[in-house]
């Protein structure tokens, strides 16, 4: 027997609520493409297992080790053994014909990765058609809030889709190695988007296909904030993406700005890896490096307007101090692990008008 062409992946934690309006929309679509539903659930507890099981038997249930979207998706798309993978919310029902619309776009266009349909809210305005990119390197669903106009049309390239509602060509999603298990959940949809764009693929919009999404169905019984967590994100798509502006895109971002300095440290190795090639050391000093220099800059564009910004030149003013500190420590595995390299002039009269700056005090 040949198998299914297409995989849907739900992935669960606490969406029980959800999951009867979902799974039965996936079960009426068998009927436009031959498929198999893998529901990977996070450790929910809210009697999600106990309630997949009971009511769609036929859908197979796999406990995930923690909780982490990105990781489940990975793990759901590994599983898939059909052309086709498709991610889909909880809280995401499709609308008859949806499933057939974006098979046959991809089947339509071989260097297609993903096709997402129109997603519309419960209320009838549109969710989103596709990622755009702002000039600002901050990602948007588009024609979010608009009312939806009703029309079809043929499919349109995007940059990306939503990872809400979306059909991936598996070849395309392994071939770039699935999402950024770093990421958890939001802004992974954007950086597998700018991933598969680099490496020759592209993303269809189909409008022929309707999917209705309520939003946030479970992110609002997370302890984790979307705003904290998409902006920790952005910063590392910026990274991977836009090395050139990374760093003055990183000091002026609020998370930057207000994230306790243990959660900036544990980030920064996972910046510097995605920055270049070479050995981790190297490149979290070239990192400091960079970070050092565009928080004088920004903290001296900040004292020019200090009336504005009374309070962001002595959280900077903090922030290069630690950033000195790791400087240091930095310094201490270069000289370990690499005799004879010294830090340069500049970086130790820094550290050393940082220290006089602290022992001051």
């Amino acid at each position: 027997m040949a198998a299914p062409r297409v995989t849907v992946v739900v992935v669960n934690w606490n969406g029980r609520e959800f999951l009867s309006a979902c799974l039965r929309s996936v079960a009426a679509a068998a009927g436009e493409a031959s498929l198999r539903t893998i529901l990977i659930d996070n450790g929910s507890t809210d009697g999600s297992q106990e309630f997949v099981q009971r009511e769609f038997p036929e859908v197979e249930f796999v406990q995930h080790e923690r909780n982490d979207y990105t990781a489940a998706n990975n793990l759901g798309v590994a599983r898939a053994d059909g052309d086709y993978a498709l991610l889909l919310n909880t809280d995401a029902v499709l609308r008859a014909g949806c499933l057939r619309e974006l098979v046959s776009a991809l089947d339509d266009d071989a260097r297609a990765a993903a096709a997402a349909p129109k997603i519309v809210y419960p209320d009838g305005r549109i969710c989103t058609t596709g990622i755009a990119q702002r000039d600002d390197l901050y990602w948007i669903d588009r024609d979010q809030g608009r009312p939806d106009p009703g029309t079809g049309g043929p499919p349109e390239r995007v940059l990306g889709v939503s990872g809400c509602c979306a059909l991936f060509r598996t070849a395309a999603w392994r071939a770039v190695g699935g999402q950024d298990e770093d990421f958890h959940m939001y802004y992974e949809d954007v950086e597998l988007a700018l991933r598969l764009g680099a490496a020759g693929w592209h993303a269809l919009y189909v409008p022929a296909g309707v999917c209705e999404h309520v939003g946030h169905g479970s992110i609002v019984k997370a302890s984790t904030w979307k705003d904290e967590l998409g902006e920790r994100n952005r910063l590392l798509v910026l990274a991977r993406h836009f090395p050139d502006r990374f760093a003055a895109e990183l000091v002026r971002s609020p998370w930057f700005q207000s994230a306790r300095p243990e959660q900036v440290r544990a980030l920064l190795p996972k910046l510097a890896a995605r920055r270049g090639v070479g050995s981790g050391e190297e490149l979290l000093l070239d990192l400091l490096l960079a970070l050092r220099d565009q928080v004088r800059a920004y903290a001296g564009e900040l004292d020019a307007n200090w009336g504005e910004h009374r309070n962001l030149p002595k959280i900077l003013g903090e922030r290069e101090a630690w950033i000195a500190t790791l400087l240091e420590e930095v310094a201490r595995l270069r000289l370990w692990r690499l005799p004879g390299r010294r830090l340069k002039p500049d970086e130790k009269a820094f550290l050393d008008r940082v220290r006089g700056r602290d022992d001051a005090k």
